[in-house]
């Protein structure tokens, strides 16, 4: 199993979506999941940097599986999953409320909309916390 570790910066996402893409090849996941998979990686990584990085410092590992939802054992069919862990502040993207979609742009409130992405572009997503670790994973249905 490959993993990734680099500082967790958000000028550096394009590492880990070239990282990610290189193992969904590898482990034979279709081309036509790549832009859903770039989204929600530099989303997450931008979050790391920005929330359990606040000062700057500190690592994101990655690490991919292609294999059953381990999200959702009741799940059917193959995944590919993305799981990504830092060990800065506690940050559970998921726990902000949904953003409204629906209000005016200038009635809106600023942020969420990133989580928003995730959620709706993977077909199961949690957040846990193991002692001083951030993990976050990201399951992608491909068959």
């Amino acid at each position: 199993m490959s993993i990734l570790r680099i500082p967790a910066s958000a000028d550096r996402f394009y590492e880990v979506c070239e990282f990610v893409r290189s193992r969904a090849a590898a482990l034979g996941v279709p081309d036509s999941l790549h832009m859903k998979l770039d989204l929600v990686v530099e989303e997450l990584v931008v979050n790391i940097a920005s929330y359990a990085y606040p000062d700057g410092g500190g690592d994101v590992e990655v690490e991919c599986e292609r294999g059953f939802d381990p999200l959702d054992e009741g799940a059917s069919g193959e995944f590919f999953c993305v799981r990504l862990r830092d060990w800065g502040l506690a940050f559970d993207p998921l726990q902000g409320p949904p953003p409204d979609v629906t209000a005016a742009m200038h009635k809106r409130d600023v942020g969420g909309l990133g989580v928003h992405l995730v959620r709706e572009m993977t077909d199961s997503c949690r957040y846990e916390r193991r002692q001083d670790m951030n993990e976050f994973t990201a399951c992608f249905q491909i068959g």
